[in-house]
């Protein structure tokens, strides 16, 4: 065995690990097995991962934001809803509405989770006749001669409710189908849970049989609606042809296309990663065996770590998709470092289980604090305010804890059981000599590395000046996608999909058969025009009015001149009853049971998140002074919640960077060993980030929910490095090297592992740029970014920076941490 190293925390861990080796290869076929046993069975639960990508789940359930949405949703249902929009060569023909109507019965019938579905097949068809209200379906007869058709051109054009529904176009050029999807899920209860939503609703929890809650009403999941969504395409499928062109969009269609892009992603960067990690290690090793055994370890890892997550219940969220990426990079980084040294000491005529033993007690402690320090990176993230980024955060450290124990276990099992031979001569690349040589330069003239440093990271500080925050996950798709094509289309024609929720909350019972109060809610259609005249996007408008107003014009015997509020309360009660008795469900949508509350919907085209927040500081006022005191108004709807995400993740993005700093930092310090060592080792790391986010403002590349994860990752594995190099640097100061040779050595001994790790790991992240996807791309490129940025500063500044601070220092250095 080697000789023990002092009493100190270093030593104790270095002592800790060497007897490691000789137990795990002693034991290395029940190790070895029972790894492998343990991936296999975990791997059974990954197919029951639970994938999450609605818009709402970009919040906590106890925001403030998506309390009252989900609350909202509750009382009046889904805001989100598909858009099937068909633009025929006629849309008043018989062949085309009969074809309408086929396809709006077949999706009535196979579609599942389906909580309505609207077109001009159905919409309805409010008429006086002979002092009867006549409810109906528009086609309950269909036309048959052109008289009809024409007559039913005129009934649609001139009834405001169908264009600002979205049934037609305002050109009556081009028609929708809209399905309401189901509000909740088929599969149970969820645990109630204490949120205080200031009395909006009934509430939604069931009552077992003693009269206590046993849960509330879980919502539609993601399996249901990517089920859902998959029905519609193939009923799609069925009828798409020239004459019927089909294009479908809306906020439930948007969690959808996510979630396909994710499945053809994920296994893309999969693939690719491995790709890359094969083709690196075999320049780096030369040979096939060091790279069949990296792959045997990461691949298992990464694995297990998804079948874990699942039995653990963490879902698979939106920000997850960097996962895979981001585990196969760090599994790299620690079987190379294991392996490198290894083959070293094998060279150097050690036996398999003294090599073994050299290896643990040379990389092993560093591969120990990077996994903690990586992990701490990625935990930086349960600060942030948006569930996805927090959900990440919990799968990467898990992720890294799992790859730890496959790489200090695994491994040297591996190891211990493959028949590996030693490094050979012509394997040591003359690589390790430049690297050597850059470093030593940079430790003989170290205040000219700091000034570089110094002017890129001021340069860098102003140029973040020109960073902006966004959220708009529409620009995520590219200009040709499908959904991006079909939501382009609906902004043009029919005023977007996108929809500001008033909710009005009178507070009494039948407040909303006052005439005074449905005057206030009809005002509002002054104020949409008020702030279109002054930019704002908004479109279209829908409320209760309009079904007051239908219903008195009809009983005024059809006279346009009557399409107004009943002004006497008892008139405007009775007239709302007659509606409910003529057998539509359209009032159920838009008040609640007691007339109490009801929503006003403002449709507006599509929009950063940054301008719908710009909006509601705004609006938000002007709405609630149109009702004074008479009624409680709360701005809400998907639109709501996708503003919410803007600060959102101004938040995120400054509490997970400080966090990352603020544990990262002493854990460098406690874990070098020296106060000097672990101030000096966050210097290299601190300014890659800055120039990642002064590179963002330069090009214009905004935070939102996936850019502002590449700061916290970078921070997360550029310290591996850092740790590996000063750790090194520090051993043979402690030899009695002067600074500037100990530096040559380090570089000389760990370089190369340096260097390929750093390779791998921006490969792994610049794979993601074979993503569709615009918001992966550019994680992908502003993470390889700061990585390179990172390693190219820890071969440059860090030598110059550990020469300075350890220039008076003369003869061996000991560990400070005991």
């Amino acid at each position: 065995m080697t000789n023990k190293r002092p009493n100190t925390l270093r030593g104790r861990i270095e002592d800790s690990l060497g007897s490691w080796a000789y137990i795990v290869g002693r034991f290395r076929w029940p190790f070895a097995i029972g790894i492998l046993c343990l991936t296999v069975f975990l791997c059974t639960f990954i197919p029951s991962m639970e994938i999450k990508m609605a818009s709402e789940d970009f919040l906590f359930e106890n925001d403030p934001v998506r309390a009252t949405y989900d609350r909202f949703k509750e009382d009046f249902g889904q805001d989100q809803i598909a858009m099937l929009t068909i633009e025929p060569p006629e849309v008043f023909d018989i062949a085309f509405l009969e074809k309408l109507r086929a396809f709006h019965e077949d999706l009535e019938n196979d579609v599942p989770y389906l909580e309505d579905i609207t077109s001009l097949v159905n919409v309805r068809s409010v008429y006086g006749q002979q002092d009867e209200l006549i409810v109906e379906d528009l086609l309950d007869e269909m036309p048959t001669n052109d008289i009809e058709l024409e007559a039913l051109r005129r009934r649609v054009m001139s009834t405001p409710s169908y264009v600002s529904s979205g049934v037609i176009s305002e050109d009556g050029r081009a028609t929708t189908v809209l399905i309401e999807v189901a509000t909740y899920s088929s599969k149970g209860l969820e645990p109630v849970d204490s949120i205080d939503l200031s009395g909006f609703g009934d509430d939604a929890d069931i009552e077992d049989g003693s009269g206590q809650s046993a849960g509330k009403r879980a919502f539609l999941t993601g399996d249901e609606n990517t089920h859902l969504i998959e029905t519609i395409h193939e009923v799609i499928d069925r009828y798409d042809a020239p004459d019927f062109q089909i294009l479908a969009a809306g906020g439930t269609m948007m969690a959808y296309e996510l979630t396909t892009e994710m499945s053809r992603d994920v296994p893309r960067f999969f693939g690719g990663g491995l790709l890359v990690m094969v083709i690196v290690l075999f320049v780096l090793f030369r040979r096939t065996s060091p790279v069949f055994l990296c792959i045997l370890v990461v691949v298992p890892a990464t694995l297990s770590t998804f079948g874990l997550a699942s039995l653990l219940g963490i879902p698979f969220s939106t920000a997850s998709q960097l996962i895979p990426s981001f585990l196969l990079a760090v599994g790299v980084g620690y079987t190379v470092h294991l392996l490198t040294i290894f083959l070293r000491a094998l060279s150097e005529h050690r036996d398999r289980l003294a090599s073994l033993e050299f290896a643990l007690r040379h990389s092993g402690p560093p591969i120990l604090m990077t996994a903690l320090t990586t992990a701490t990176g990625v935990l930086s993230f349960l600060a942030a305010e948006m569930k996805p980024i927090v959900e990440m955060g919990l799968l990467g450290a898990l992720g890294v804890l799992v790859t730890l124990i496959f790489s200090m276990v695994f491994l040297p099992a591996l190891l211990a059981i493959v028949p590996l031979k030693a490094e050979r001569a012509h394997e040591t690349p003359r690589i390790d000599a430049l690297l050597g040589s850059l470093a030593a330069n940079s430790a003989r003239h170290p205040w000219t590395m700091i000034s570089g440093c110094a002017l890129l990271a001021i340069s860098a500080i102003f140029s973040m000046t020109l960073l902006r925050v966004s959220s708009n996950p529409n620009s995520w798709f590219p200009d040709g996608h499908p959904y991006r094509v079909a939501t382009d289309y609906i902004a043009d024609h029919f005023g977007g999909t996108s929809t500001f929720e008033i909710l009005v909350d009178s507070g009494r019972e039948n407040g909303l058969h006052e005439p005074e109060m449905m005057n206030r809610i009809d005002s509002l259609d002054s104020i949409v025009d008020d702030l279109r005249a002054s930019g704002a996007q908004l479109t279209h408008t829908m409320s209760v009015v309009e079904i007051a107003k239908e219903t008195h014009q009809a009983l005024n015997a059809n006279d346009p001149a009557f399409y107004a509020i009943p002004q006497e309360r008892k008139l405007l009660a009775q007239e709302f009853l007659l509606f409910e008795n003529g057998g539509s469900d359209d009032l159920e949508k838009v008040v609640d049971s007691q007339f109490s509350k009801t929503h006003y919907t403002i449709r507006s085209s599509w929009q950063d998140g940054v301008d719908f927040r710009r909006f509601l500081d705004e609006a938000e006022p002007v709405f609630r002074d149109a009702f004074g005191t008479s009624a409680e108004v709360i701005v809400t709807g998907m639109t709501a919640v996708m503003s919410r995400t803007v600060s959102a993740t101004t938040e995120s993005m400054l509490r997970s960077y400080a966090l990352a700093l603020a544990l990262i930092t002493p854990l460098m310090i406690v874990l070098i060993g020296s106060l000097r060592a672990g101030l000096v080792s966050m210097v290299p790391n601190l300014v890659p980030i800055l120039l990642t986010l002064g590179m963002m403002g330069l090009t214009d590349i905004p935070i939102d929910m996936f850019t502002l994860l590449a700061g916290c990752i970078a921070i997360g594995l550029a310290v591996d490095d850092s740790i590996h190099f000063i750790a090194s640097f520090r051993r043979y100061l402690a030899m009695g090297h002067d600074p500037v040779r100990a530096v040559e050595e380090t570089m000389q001994s760990t370089g190369r592992a340096l260097l390929f790790t750093s390779i791998v790991l921006t490969s792994g992240f610049l794979v993601l740029m074979l993503s569709e996807m615009l918001n992966l791309r550019q994680v992908g490129a502003l993470t390889a970014f700061a990585i390179t940025s990172a390693f190219l500063l820890d071969v440059t500044v860090t030598p110059a920076l550990l020469v300075l601070t350890h220039r008076q220092r003369s003869g061996p250095v000991t560990d400070a941490t005991s």
